[in-house]
């Protein structure tokens, strides 16, 4: 475990197209964000990947930022100590500064592309870049589709109350006294071309007591809200972390003034650390209840489960086709100026 290192995605493929919590990235009130324009193969992850390693060598704790459809690819870097944070500003995470040389810069990596070599290549990088694109609304489609049928279970009443009052009762006793933070959103998990995957690491490095919940009845919903709003109540900093499937709904939630974390499980997505409570909130509906609802439910899961295969399957494509415009970016990018403009943002760290 790296004890200067919390990892995040701040967009998702979701159902309603990419998602982006990128706007919420740093506090524009005390931060600088250097937000990084040019194409594929241009260097922008790499320059982040090493200016982020500068950073953790210095001692200072770093926020890596991944991208959804390629995890192995950075598309931002906080570094909260010192109010500077660097992003990917290109789709389909466009961002633009709001007072553009005060609270935010432009770092112009087009400016190493030989244009005249790349202008040749015009045909073949329209191809591939409408191509890739192509598969990523593909994607779109079927997370659409594996969300329209991942509506949770339909439960009675008596089942949801219970469930939610033993899970808030119990997490509701963690939270005390006053803090002082920044609530944030980011996503903790993401539908990427490897399949559905989670940053549990963070969680190891952000909170010492976990609580997990079972969520593949839908129960957990209201606890971790629950949780949520009572520690933003008292001032504690929370990061909420988003559900990728359903982008308005909070899916663990981490509180690292108290060292907390509430998270979700679902047989999807399993967190593979013992927890310090592990609340079985599937448990909780009554024997027949659950009986009556099984056949349904394995049918829901098998149905969702092979919708978010095809998903990945189109991911995995679209991330193929992307590194084959990536290969024709390359030859054309001045890595000796990149590595220069790379040493000084690290200096000046």
């Amino acid at each position: 475990m790296d004890q200067h290192l919390a990892r995040f995605f701040l967009g998702a493929n979701a159902p309603g197209g990419f998602t982006s919590l990128y706007d919420g990235f740093t506090d524009p009130g005390t931060d600088h964000l250097f937000i990084l324009k040019g194409g594929p193969g241009c260097g922008k992850s790499t320059f982040m990947k090493k200016v982020g390693a500068a950073a953790r060598e210095r001692g200072h704790f770093t926020e890596l930022i991944h991208c959804s459809g390629d995890p192995d690819s950075l598309d931002g870097v906080y570094i909260p100590a010192l109010h500077r944070a660097y992003v990917d500003g290109t789709s389909p995470h466009v961002i633009e500064p709001r007072f553009a040389g005060s609270e935010a810069s432009y770092v112009n990596f087009g400016a190493f592309y030989d244009l005249e070599l790349l202008d040749r290549e015009r045909e073949g990088i329209e191809s591939l870049t409408r191509a890739y694109k192509s598969r990523y609304q593909r994607a779109f489609r079927l997370l659409s589709a594996a969300a329209s049928v991942s509506g949770g279970a339909a439960l009675s009443e008596e089942t949801l109350l219970t469930a939610a009052r033993r899970a808030r009762g119990l997490i509701r006793r963690e939270i005390r006294g006053k803090g002082s933070g920044r609530s944030v959103k980011r996503f903790l998990s993401a539908y990427t071309c490897l399949g559905p995957i989670a940053l549990w690491e963070t969680v190891s490095e952000l909170a010492d007591k976990v609580y997990l919940l079972d969520n593949d009845l839908g129960l957990a919903t209201l606890a971790v809200e629950a949780a949520a709003s009572e520690a933003e109540s008292r001032g504690y900093g929370v990061i909420r972390c988003q559900s990728p499937l359903f982008p308005a709904k909070t899916e663990h939630v981490l509180i690292p003034e108290l060292s907390l974390a509430v998270l979700t499980q679902t047989q999807s997505i399993p967190y593979p650390y013992k927890p310090t409570r592990h609340l079985r909130l599937d448990a909780i509906p009554p024997r027949e209840e659950l009986t009556a609802l099984r056949p349904t439910l394995r049918r829901t899961s098998r149905l969702r489960d092979a919708l978010v295969n095809e998903a990945t399957l189109a991911l995995a494509e679209a991330k193929s086709l992307h590194d084959d415009l990536e290969a024709l970016y390359i030859p054309a990018v001045d890595f000796g100026g990149i590595d220069k403009l790379t040493q000084r943002h690290i200096e000046s760290l």
